[in-house]
């Protein structure tokens, strides 16, 4: 009887250890990927004609990273910074980019850092990343067809991390859009891979902390309430799992606006245009029309 009961013992043993080694693997490799987004290809400006006039773009951080995208000159001297999402680049927000051309808006589409044509190789929730939106802005100011004013931005997840950490940081942004972004990331990774305990959590820091990235650094609501009586648009898809009501209306409970919330009937994290094409314009539009 002590034979099979040692060997049962054994085979437990292993089994459990497999299973954690798969898991650390699996978290290590997850984060990996968002700390180390592949890069997708660019390709040329479009040439449509809403979009004529776009041109090549490149500035830097005041760290000395180079960041490439397009500039669209406004009509009307009103302008909006587009920031992409993790793993996407400037073309990911085309269809934004349209319709704000339409209305006359001039707009800065760029790479984040490690993403697209940009320089980088890490990707920081947010944190370095709204330097970058700063940098944005720099440019935008620079340019003699911008009335510095009148700078806004629109930032999807990672994006829009970023575009809420940077208007905390720099008052010419004077309006913002945050899709996709609530809860903090820290919380993020504690309810993607907290499940599996610190075998699930500590692989997980153990990359980030070799990349340099303090997951902390970015705080959604004390930024927010750094921007009491600036406006402020959160929007969410209404099926997004990532982006509980409850975080939205926490970043609401922050401040005074003039601050709003839409969850996008039918979306999921993304693919707003898709899921309302006449209403995710109009408000999108509405808002800073109002604030630009």
């Amino acid at each position: 009887m002590k034979r099979p009961l040692v060997a049962g013992l054994l085979l437990g043993g292993v089994a459990l250890l497999a299973m954690a080694a798969w898991v650390a693997v699996r978290s290590a490799r997850y984060i990996s990927q968002e700390v180390h987004p592949p890069r997708q290809p660019v390709g040329s400006p479009p040439q449509e004609a809403e979009l004529a006039g776009l041109r090549d773009a490149a500035f830097q951080t005041a760290d000395g990273l180079q960041l490439k995208g397009w500039y669209l000159p406004p009509r009307d001297g009103a302008l909006v910074v587009l920031v992409h999402g993790l793993s996407g680049n400037r073309t990911q927000l085309l269809p934004e980019a349209r319709f704000l051309a339409r209305a006359g808006y001039g707009l800065v589409l760029f790479d984040l850092g490690a993403h697209g044509e940009s320089d980088g190789a890490v990707s920081t929730y947010g944190d370095r990343e709204s330097a970058q939106v700063r940098a944005a802005v720099d440019f935008a100011t620079r340019q003699p067809e911008v009335d510095a004013k009148r700078i806004g931005a629109l930032g999807f997840s990672l994006g829009g991390y970023s575009v809420l950490k940077a208007a905390a940081e720099d008052p010419r942004l004077k309006a913002v859009v945050v899709e996709a972004a609530a809860v903090a990331p820290a919380q993020a990774l504690q309810d993607e891979l907290g499940h599996w305990g610190p075998l699930g959590l500590w692989p997980a820091l153990g990359v980030m902390k070799r990349a340099g990235v303090d997951v902390n650094a970015v705080q959604p609501a004390r930024d927010m309430a750094a921007l009491a009586g600036r406006p402020v648009l959160l929007v969410a898809g209404a099926m997004d799992p990532w982006v509980p009501d409850a975080a939205l209306e926490d970043l609401l409970r922050q401040g005074q606006g003039p601050w709003e919330k839409w969850r996008v009937p039918g979306a999921g994290h993304e693919n707003y245009l898709q899921a309302a094409p006449e209403e995710y314009p109009r408000r999108v539009l509405a808002f800073f029309s109002r604030f630009l």
